[in-house]
């Protein structure tokens, strides 16, 4: 900031220029400018932070003269520099009683800038001996509307040296630039984000009991948008239990719109011990946004089955529409009523080993018959035999082949034995087929 300052002394006007930067350090500017003086300006009780639309805050500023001699007082300044916050001079109002007044008198704003710049008139006596000290009482306070931030306050006295030539007269004497920060009346919060809007959600037709290593099963999540406004859906299920499903053991699908079935994907919570998530996702492994108008209806196919280490436990079910969030909204989330289902241990198969029939011995052949030889009577009138007029052995007819199993002396009993290995196969094969069944189930 540049403070432009005309002062008069005697018939002589002289232009003080001084620039006070942010950070609190004086620099000069171009043109005519007042020497350093032997008076010194300090500030004391001015504070560290004000808060905007509060009670005023008074402090000093006072001026000692180093030197051996008179020195007098001309019009002093007082500047707020602004450090970026945007303040101005609006905002501030101050006031001081000059050295020797009897009463405190609103400071002249003497520039437009951002801060403030006040000029203050010289004290009823301007005259400050050597060694001799005059105090300003000031008192600034910060309109509500100020912003919140820091500014750095000054204080500069242009002060003459009666014993000197009077173009060599004026000088000016500076105080530091202390910071001063300036807290808003009310400190600013972000309002609360109101939760979004959510979908209604049910699950339908829930298994009440699954086997382990058993075949999938289906059922249905179905979104309802009754909410008045359209909606972005985020589809999931959670699985609840007194400890933890392993998600390996869990396989679920759901149905996507082109008809193909497709693996959800699992995530813990470690928020909620014992609870297992599924979020229903699209081949690329994005989150499957279900975009769900108002009134519409929204129902998702979906299938679960457990592999045959799977636990036997109770678990419930539910089902989850988490809502994206529009302006000025956070995500919600909205669930299902749950369902209670038993996962039972994998089917253990019950079939029986096919018994075997006992091998029939093959049957031996006679030894031969040492019975005398009998001769063949021949009937009267026939002509002889040729066996007749040689008597020897007649061997034994061959028997007939036997469609059935051969007898080993039982006559028919291998008939029941064979039907009852028959039996015991089918029986077998029965079993088998029920056991398969019941897997299925």
């Amino acid at each position: 900031m540049t403070a432009a300052v005309t002062l008069a002394s005697g018939s002589a006007v002289v232009e003080a220029p001084g620039v006070f930067a942010a950070s609190g350090t004086a620099t000069t500017a171009q043109g005519p400018q007042a020497q350093s003086s032997p008076v010194t300006v300090a500030f004391g009780g001015l504070p560290g932070t004000v808060k905007a639309g509060s009670a005023p805050v008074e402090f000093t500023a006072t001026l000692r003269n180093t030197a051996d001699h008179q020195m007098d007082l001309l019009p002093s300044t007082v500047v707020l520099g602004d450090t970026g916050t945007g303040t101005k001079p609006s905002q501030f109002k101050l006031e001081y009683q000059a050295p020797g007044g009897p009463q405190w008198q609103d400071a002249k704003v003497t520039a437009t800038i951002a801060g403030g710049l006040w000029q203050l008139d010289p004290p009823a006596v301007p005259h400050l001996a050597a060694g001799a000290e005059a105090v300003y009482r000031l008192r600034l306070t910060v309109a509500a509307d100020t912003p919140g931030g820091r500014v750095t306050p000054g204080f500069n006295a242009i002060v003459s040296d009666p014993t000197l030539p009077p173009e060599q007269r004026i000088s000016s004497a500076m105080s530091g630039f202390p910071d001063l920060l300036v807290t808003p009346a009310v400190t600013p919060t972000t309002p609360a984000p109101t939760p979004a809007a959510t979908a209604e959600v049910r699950l339908d037709g829930v298994p009440a009991a699954f086997t382990a290593g058993g075949e999938p099963k289906p059922f249905k999540l179905v979104f309802t948008n009754n909410s008045g406004r359209d909606l972005r859906v985020l589809p999931a299920i959670v699985f609840q239990g007194a400890t933890e499903l392993p998600s390996e053991v869990v396989r679920f699908e759901f149905r996507k719109a082109d008809g193909s079935w497709l693996e959800g994907t699992p995530g813990g919570n470690s928020e909620h011990p014992g609870w297992l998530y599924f979020g229903l996702r699209t081949g690329d492994k994005n989150t499957d946004v279900i975009a769900l108008p108002k009134g519409e209806t929204r129902t998702v196919d979906v299938r679960l089955s457990f592999t045959t280490d799977a636990p036997a436990v109770a678990q419930s079910l539910a089902a989850l529409a988490g809502s994206l969030p529009g302006e000025g909204e956070r995500g919600s989330e909205a669930s299902s009523p749950k369902a209670d289902f038993t996962i039972g241990p994998a089917a253990v198969s019950t079939a029986t080993p096919t018994p075997v029939a006992p091998a029939t011995p093959a049957p031996t052949e006679a030894p031969p018959s040492s019975a005398p030889v009998v001769p063949v009577a021949r009937p009267t009138g026939a002509a002889p035999s040729p066996a007749a007029e040689h008597p020897r052995a007649v061997p034994a007819a061959a028997p007939a082949a036997d469609t059935r199993l051969a007898s080993t002396g039982g006559g028919t009993a291998a008939e029941p034995m064979a039907i009852t290995g028959a039996v015991a196969i089918a029986l077998g094969v029965g079993t088998l087929v029920v056991a398969h069944r019941r897997k299925r189930a």
